[in-house]
């Protein structure tokens, strides 16, 4: 089910999926994608979750804010808001990269309501370069060839945005804010950091995973950034059995 939501003066693009009385997951949109980018992983997940998703502000269909509020702490607080509309008191949180910074932030700002979290293709400090990114993707492609692994199929409409201006906006939460990675340390939720073998972010990830208390890392072989696209059968496995380990 997809409605809109009005947040803080906003209307959020919101999407709730598979049964009602199922745990509470909430999925964190990559970078300039919106909330149907999690497509490819979305029929496993909703078989035993109850899937939130939204495009945070600025992104796919909704609202765009003050320029000042494109930051972390109000996408949390965006979050946190829309799982009070639909009476999820605690969720898993799973971000994926740019995604994965607004779930390190909610979980910093909204401990009590994290079940487990999960940061994938994750990096907390300045943006990587990319071309490094870029050029990572195509060498993990090439190996998936090379190993006979098809090809997911990822469709443009998985970044379109009712205002590109906006969307572009959105990415600048990052500017002038502090490596918030020593924050992590507080946090005493199950946390997987997951990354791609050829993503850029690899060895940020590895850090983050170091400094997080109760945390595992794993490498995704084959895989560059943005790996619920690229390998999402490896990207929904490590997440499920993790939920059936830890939680």
């Amino acid at each position: 089910m997809q409605e809109f939501l009005e947040i803080d003066g906003l209307r959020l693009h919101v999407a709730c999926d598979g049964p009602r009385e199922a745990r509470p997951l909430a999925l964190l949109n990559g970078a300039y994608s919106n909330l149907e980018s999690w497509t490819p992983a979305l029929d496993r997940l909703t078989a035993g979750f109850r899937v939130v998703r939204h495009d945070w502000r600025g992104t796919g269909q909704s609202e765009g804010g003050p320029r000042e509020s494109y930051r972390f702490e109000r996408y949390a607080d965006d979050l946190a808001e829309i799982l009070d509309r639909e009476q999820i008191e605690r969720a898993i949180i799973c971000g994926m990269a740019y995604g994965a910074r607004i779930a390190a932030r909610f979980a910093l700002r909204h401990p009590s309501r994290v079940d487990l979290l999960a940061l994938y293709d994750v990096s907390l400090d300045q943006p990587v370069d990319q071309e490094l990114q870029r050029s990572g993707n195509q060498t993990a492609k090439q190996l998936r060839a090379d190993a006979g692994l098809v090809e997911p199929v990822r469709s443009r409409t998985w970044f379109e945005h009712r205002d590109r201006r906006e969307a572009m906006r959105s990415l600048t939460a990052h500017v002038d804010q502090a490596d918030p990675t020593p924050e992590l340390a507080r946090l005493e939720v199950p946390t997987l950091v997951v990354c791609g073998r050829q993503d850029a972010n690899l060895s940020e990830a590895r850090r983050i995973a170091s400094i997080v208390r109760d945390s595992e890392f794993h490498v995704m072989e084959m895989t560059g950034h943005g790996s619920v696209q690229s390998r999402p059968d490896l990207f929904t496995s490590l997440l499920l059995d993790f939920v059936k380990r830890r939680g």
